[in-house]
């Protein structure tokens, strides 16, 4: 609400806050539905144009669906604001910020349409546009947002799954990592004994010298 009609009555304020608690969501159910449906429509359309152009890549990517969506908010607001400068007397900025106030929900109020010379009463097709361009803005506007979160948690599930693979490429590193320590060290014995040819006499050559300084270790402990 922009705040310029509210009610004055305890019952009427009941009766708001009722209504408010279940006319919102239910709102919000229907601009979401219409802007999935309407998403799907210009998805289907912009499929049907690149194959009639005869592009090789004809399938509609989200980045795609992004930009068109973007373009026709920004085409909504502007048509939005040439109808209300005209009709208000408005510079086209403010306009086009009353615009953006109110198809965001936003509605602080410092600018409000059909408040002049009686206009909801005397100006009956201006009443009609106000009525009807709100609620296709809305639904435009919710259709983006819906581009929006749905890109959004497309790239949270790319990420998601490029972690997982990750992960899952580091574990069957260790693994394998592992398995061949494992397999190393069993057959080091194997080469001491003398299965391995030169290596088990290199082998033993080592642990004789590993047992001379052990020696010397407790000769020189036995001096002290």
């Amino acid at each position: 609400g922009y705040g310029h009609a509210a009610p004055s009555t305890d019952g009427g304020k009941v009766f708001c806050m009722v209504y408010a608690l279940l006319g919102i969501p239910l709102t919000l159910v229907m601009f979401q539905s219409l802007g999935e449906r309407i998403n799907t429509f210009v998805k289907y359309l912009l499929h049907r144009i690149k194959k009639c152009l005869g592009m090789r890549r004809a399938e509609v990517s989200m980045a795609n669906m992004v930009t068109i969506g973007f373009f026709s908010c920004i085409s909504t607001l502007c048509i939005g604001a040439a109808a209300f400068s005209y009709y208000e007397h408005w510079s086209f900025f403010h306009a086009y910020y009353y615009c953006f106030i109110t198809l965001t929900t936003i509605g602080f109020g410092d600018y409000v349409a059909l408040q002049k010379d009686e206009a909801l009463q005397n100006k009956p097709q201006y009443v009609a546009f106000s009525f009807v361009y709100i609620l296709t803005g809305l639904t435009v506007i919710g259709a983006f947002l819906n581009l929006v979160v749905l890109r959004f948690m497309t790239m949270n599930a790319e990420d998601e799954k490029r972690d997982a693979e990750h992960r899952a490429l580091l574990t069957r590193n260790g693994q394998a990592s592992t398995i061949h320590t494992t397999d190393t060290t069993s057959a080091t014995p194997a080469a001491a004994v003398g299965g391995g040819g030169g290596g088990g006499f290199r082998n033993v050559y080592a642990e004789v010298l590993h047992f001379q300084s052990m020696c010397s270790c407790l000769w020189y402990k036995s001096r002290e």
